[in-house]
């Protein structure tokens, strides 16, 4: 497999250059890279499209100007590059990944690796969840500073959860370790309206809500609520997932069915569907 790297002058794709992964490194003295002064992004490819490129672009270099890294990156080459290697290496699906190193002479990356696959059985009877008391820095940045994240989502998984609920200093369950998150009460669509990732799966959610007819509420949602039963459903979305329903957080059963879950889920399908098909009308 090959990736993309902006460093290293071998075979130049788009002002990038295309390289084996092997030679993908970056040197450990850099400050940025021993302080992991870096952003990220992860894109979904499906036969062959990655989907909501610009949406992902557009947020990592929102991302770098949100923590003040200078950079001369820009988006039409990038994208230009993105396809090449999709190209190059026939990337059917598959998760992109990029890399964006800042420091006086910043790195970027682009590599794929699998795309996680998810049973239908989780989308039938929900997933399980723990609680993990933690804040990230600067949580509306996409940045790899994750040690909160791994310790999190090491803890659910060693009790068997399949995702850790960040609860912060003020006792409300703001965002998952890779995940958004969301309540259904009635018609109403709860999710935090600050504080959090802006996520692109999340955006399109939203989208998906409106297009049905659900009201959506920009607020935060306590851990004592979700426990107590306030919210008819409960679920998690990111981009590999869509929109995972939750049944369980720590030792209390929250939910036992997901009639509108599964019809965002089924929605949000339909726009990743119609983001493809009109990615390859273009392209015909």
């Amino acid at each position: 497999m090959n990736s993309i790297d902006s460093n290293i002058p071998k075979h130049a794709l788009n002002g990038y250059t295309l390289i084996p992964e092997t030679e993908a490194v970056l040197p450990l003295r850099i400050r940025e890279v021993f302080f992991n002064f870096s952003v990220y992004e992860s894109i979904k490819i499906i036969e062959s499209i990655p989907l909501f490129l610009q949406d992902h672009i557009d947020r990592l270099f929102t991302s770098a100007q949100e923590l003040s890294m200078s950079h001369e990156f820009s988006s039409i080459p990038l994208t230009a590059a993105i396809h090449s290697l999709i190209d190059e290496d026939s990337l059917k699906d598959a998760t992109l990944r990029i890399q964006l190193v800042g420091g006086d002479h910043p790195y970027l990356f682009v590599f794929s690796q699998d795309l996680p696959e998810y049973k239908d059985s989780l989308y039938e009877k929900g997933v399980s969840v723990i609680s993990y008391e933690g804040e990230r820095i600067e949580p509306e940045v996409k940045s790899n500073c994750l040690l909160l994240n791994y310790l999190a989502l090491r803890e659910a998984r060693e009790k068997g959860a399949f995702e850790a609920i960040l609860v912060d200093r003020y006792g409300m369950a703001i965002e998952g370790t890779r995940s958004n998150v969301f309540g259904i009460q009635g018609n109403t669509l709860y999710t935090p309206g600050s504080g959090v990732l802006a996520g692109v799966t999340r955006k399109h959610i939203l989208e998906a809500a409106e297009s049905i007819g659900m009201e959506i509420a920009f607020t935060d949602t306590s851990y004592f609520e979700l426990r107590s039963g306030f919210f008819d459903e409960f679920f998690i979305s990111s981009t590999s997932m869509g929109a995972m329903p939750v049944s369980m957080i720590d030792d209390v059963m929250i939910g036992k069915t997901f009639p509108k879950t599964h019809k965002l889920h089924e929605e949000f399908s339909q726009i990743e569907q119609s983001y493809i098909a009109d990615r390859r009308l273009r392209k015909a």
